[in-house]
């Protein structure tokens, strides 16, 4: 029987793993570039990034490799991105032409800050539960991530983009609709434990 760091060993060794610790070490590489304006290279390690992601996610189904650490690390690794890049490229410091609007980086941490603190509630309250993620959850992520793409790459062909303010609306609406189906869904879990 194997103890429980050599089961910590083995699965931090995983293929999945350890491309999602990869992920986690772009982000500071993608602060740095953008800090010294290499959109080009920022815009290269964030669409890399996105490729280490669904890479670990296929590799962790198809070869068995899904791992408690995993559950934890992988979305872990994917807010620290989304984080990072929303709150960089919102900064006016950062004298973009395209910037990402305040309000919707704040919605969006909130958003995050509160699904986090919610599911430490239930946890804490009910026991620990998988919480999967919901539709409008996966619709929401995937705005984010087309919208860090479309302001990075505008900012990086050196044009001014005014229409990117309805996929900002857009990104906004899905992440605060998203938000309120967490805590409906959350709700219940509370309701069911009673």
């Amino acid at each position: 029987m194997t103890s429980k760091v050599e089961y910590y060993r083995i699965a931090f060794l995983t293929t999945a793993n350890q491309l999602t610790i990869l992920r986690i070490c772009f982000v500071p590489a993608f602060i740095i570039l953008l800090s010294y304006r290499e959109l080009g290279w920022a815009l290269g390690t964030f669409v890399v990034a996105g490729l280490t992601d669904v890479l670990d996610g296929i590799i962790a189904r198809r070869l068995g490799q899904k791992t408690a650490i995993g559950a934890v690390l992988d979305p872990l690794a994917d807010k620290l991105l989304m984080v990072t890049s929303v709150i960089i490229l919102s900064l006016p410091q950062m004298e973009l032409l395209n910037t990402i609007p305040r309000w919707l980086m704040i919605t969006m941490i909130f958003r995050d800050v509160f699904l986090l603190l919610t599911s430490l509630i239930i946890v804490l309250m009910v026991g620990w539960r998988v919480f999967s993620p919901s539709p409008y959850g996966k619709a929401s992520t995937v705005l984010q991530v087309f919208m860090v793409l479309a302001v990075l790459y505008t900012n990086w062909m050196g044009v001014v983009v005014p229409e990117l303010s309805v996929l900002f609306f857009m990104t906004g609406i899905m992440t605060a609709f998203s938000g309120l189906h967490y805590l409906l869904t959350g709700r219940q879990y509370l309701n069911l434990s009673e």
